[in-house]
């Protein structure tokens, strides 16, 4: 598996509102754009539906954050990404906030997928203040054996894509 910059003119994917000081050695920053709280509702699941949890959103405060308290809250980044053909990729957390005990996840974003870009942010350590726009993830791009491209319900236009407009 090899490494492909996303901000390389080689690749085939691509990823949308990248500035310069967001282009890093190995892969690009991803800032955050809205913030959604997870909430406790029952999540049911199996091979032929989902009822999500469901959210609510978290609105900015008058100091131009938002204000989180510990608990697991879905972000969307300002960016949006197609991914091309033979390759995929993933996010992962900028080291500030991992070592501050935030934590985003996120899952692989298959060949063909288009669309928002989605994560989890754990927020286990207290209070956190954070400004939209603020750098929190870095997508890692790789090659990847491409057997058919993404089919899946989140990609653009989809129900799951129109929450977030």
């Amino acid at each position: 598996m090899a490494m492909i910059h996303i901000a390389d003119d080689r690749t085939s994917s691509e990823l949308t509102k990248i500035q310069e000081v967001d282009i890093q050695p190995n892969a690009v920053d991803l800032r955050l754009g809205k913030v959604f709280r997870i909430l406790t509702e029952e999540f049911v699941i199996d091979e032929k539906s989902k009822k999500h949890r469901g959210v609510h959103r978290v609105q900015v405060s008058e100091d131009g954050m938002y204000h989180l308290h510990p608990g697991s809250y879905e972000v969307i980044m300002q960016n949006e990404i197609k991914v091309g053909s033979g390759e995929a990729g993933w996010v992962i957390t900028r080291s500030s906030l991992n070592r501050n005990g935030v934590f985003l996840t996120s899952g692989l974003y298959d060949s063909g997928y288009e669309g928002v870009m989605a994560g989890v942010m754990h927020v286990n350590q207290g209070m956190m203040k954070i400004a939209p726009g603020t750098r929190i993830g870095q997508y890692l791009s790789f090659e990847a054996k491409t057997l058919k491209m993404y089919e899946g319900s989140y990609g653009k236009g989809s129900e799951h894509d129109k929450k977030y407009s």
